[in-house]
């Protein structure tokens, strides 16, 4: 592994866990019951998925990729009843933006981490991406923290949809995949219902997937970044991880 796909692996480890965090925070769900919706799993697919616009509940579930999707399918519907999709991508938007605010203020370089995470967002073509181009059109807060976890969601949405690309021409399955990488547990949180298919037999495909990945995010780091550019931000957003998960009340 090179020195810029080490840096690309560990800024895209950071910020999937630091978005994470807010994504499954109860405190996140909360303010989606507050925002009207009555399942908070609901409020997050359509946040997520409302960039894609009035989608049906198939289409949502294909982008989304690794979702049971006869469940993701009704909580998509169910979510878009409330308010719309861009209605509720905005209100997620704004609730990733104060959840930075709240949680990310005291990390050191947030305005280093957007403005580098910012010129990996405008450098990379989106084709193939359509999470992460609906959501790097959305407007990010001016304020360091909130824009800081907000371009951590918009790359988070660019390595998940180059990994999603990669897990789909592999003849892995989703259920194969989460069993390959989490096990039992994170599947059945992603809706699958047992029995699951453990895809043992697929592991080294899955291993290449991850290095595939961690390639292709390399090649599009090295197009916007410098190497001491991708090693600052790798650094930065693993400080500010361990910020987030401080400050956050368990």
């Amino acid at each position: 592994m090179t020195d810029i796909e080490k840096s690309a692996a560990a800024t895209g480890a950071a910020m999937e866990q630091a978005v994470a965090v807010f994504m499954l925070h109860p405190e996140t769900f909360a303010d989606s019951i507050a925002a009207g919706y009555q399942n908070p799993l609901a409020g997050y697919v359509a946040g997520r998925g409302g960039v894609l616009g009035e989608a049906t509940g198939d289409a949502v579930g294909a982008v989304f990729a690794v979702f049971e999707p006869t469940g993701l399918s009704a909580m998509w519907h169910e979510g878009v009843a409330v308010r719309g999709a861009a209605a509720a991508a905005q209100q997620y938007w704004s609730q990733t933006a104060e959840f930075g605010r709240k949680y990310l203020s005291g990390a050191q370089g947030l305005d280093r981490i957007a403005e580098l995470g910012e010129k990996v967002i405008a450098a990379t073509q989106p084709a193939g991406l359509p999470l992460f181009a609906g959501w790097r059109a959305m407007p990010l807060a001016d304020d360091p923290a909130a824009r800081a976890l907000q371009v951590m969601f918009v790359l988070r949405e660019l390595r998940a949809g180059v990994h999603f690309n990669a897990l789909t021409i592999s003849g892995i399955s989703p259920i194969e995949a989460h069993m390959l990488n989490k096990g039992p547990q994170y599947a059945a949180m992603f809706g699958w219902p047992e029995p699951f298919a453990d895809g043992a037999d697929k592991k080294d495909r899955y291993d290449q997937i991850e290095q595939l990945t961690n390639r292709r995010m390399a090649e599009l780091f090295a197009a916007a970044l410098s190497p001491d550019e991708a090693a600052e931000l790798a650094r930065l957003s693993t400080a500010a991880l361990a910020v987030l998960q401080a400050a956050v009340p368990g």
